[in-house]
């Protein structure tokens, strides 16, 4: 089988999303039969490429013209812009999550049997204090707005942290579900959590409503994590968000940390960066600049139309025409 020859620039390939879904099922199932280990499934797909295409064929550097195959190199940067064009995807911090669940378990906590003296002591004894320092995390200012945590707030019934690119909400439900019970739907203006059927407790539903600004559906992802749904929410408009949901608890966006890390650029950008501290650090100690070192002298600006550069020459040269005769 020859695949066709690619391009190599950054533009990505348009699929129908019905025929992306077709295929998404031909994935899963591959991935079930690999049982979750995707070196598994990276090694089955490479060798049918290897076995069953010209992917790894080079051709004969004599046959410029051939349609077989790629020329060495090409194959890996075919494979190395495919990975690119999907952004990753980080997770949220552990502590968020165990707060996440902390924040509501004493919602989820049944009793039964008759009481004793003893349970509720040590039910007082381990629950107070985890309640006291679930109320300190939330603190408003001035204006009864939210004090951001992880550049995020929290509501009755989730939490969440965001970067200027994406949000992360933590959605407590029940430890015992597993994610084929759940049914989560995320569009380009709402989000919803729910179970596919009624709780024992009567519960309907976990999360739901319009969000306070658009995202891109298909880049956001959910995945549950030990009792915790994690939606991944990615923006279309790169800002601050100052709530999740509408009439939801704001935040002041005010005092969110707009800082990036280095390693959120891409490599021209970071080495850019690192450029300029370095040269920064070096002009403090009085040492040469990575640009001295190398010997590049900096390049001189274009001046506009119709102006010239000057030399010392030429300006002495204009003062002896301009200056008066000793004879006059």
């Amino acid at each position: 089988m020859s695949l066709p020859i690619p391009s190599l620039g950054s533009g990505t390939a348009n699929i129908d999303p019905k025929e992306q879904e077709a295929i998404d099922n031909i994935l899963i199932a591959l991935a079930s039969r690999s049982n979750g280990d995707l070196r598994k499934l990276l090694h089955s797909f490479f060798s049918f490429l290897h076995r069953r295409t010209d992917f790894y064929i080079v051709p004969h550097e004599d046959d410029v013209h051939t349609k077989m195959g790629f020329r060495e190199g090409d194959a890996e940067k075919v494979l190395l812009a495919a990975f690119r064009q999907f952004p990753l995807r980080k997770m949220p911090r552990q502590a968020d999550i165990v707060a996440a669940k902390k924040t509501q378990a004493p919602k989820n906590t049944t009793t039964s049997g008759p009481p004793s003296n003893e349970t509720p002591v040590k039910e007082s004894k381990l629950n107070q204090p985890r309640k006291s320092e679930d109320d300190n995390q939330i603190r408003l200012t001035e204006k009864g707005l939210q004090i951001p945590v992880g550049n995020g707030g929290a509501t009755e019934k989730y939490k969440w942290t965001q970067t200027i690119d994406e949000c992360t909400v933590m959605i407590q439900v029940p430890v015992g579900i597993r994610g084929k019970e759940l049914d989560v739907s995320i569009t380009a203006s709402s989000i919803e959590v729910k179970p596919k059927k009624p709780l024992e407790d009567g519960t309907d539903l976990f999360v739901r409503g319009p969000l306070t600004e658009s995202i891109d559906p298909s880049e956001s992802t959910w995945s549950l994590e030990g009792g915790v749904v994690v939606l991944v929410l990615y923006k279309k408009q790169k800002k601050f968000w100052d709530t999740i949901l509408v009439g939801d608890s704001k935040i002041d966006t005010s005092m969110v940390d707009s800082r990036r890390n280095i390693s959120e650029y891409d490599e021209t950008t970071q080495a850019q960066v690192r450029k300029m501290i370095f040269d920064q650090n070096q002009v403090q100690k009085g040492s040469p600049t990575s640009d001295e070192i190398a010997g590049i002298k900096p390049p001189i600006p274009p001046l506009p139309p119709g102006v010239e550069y000057i030399n010392q020459e030429k300006l002495d040269e204009a003062f002896k025409l301009d200056a008066p005769n000793k004879g006059d």
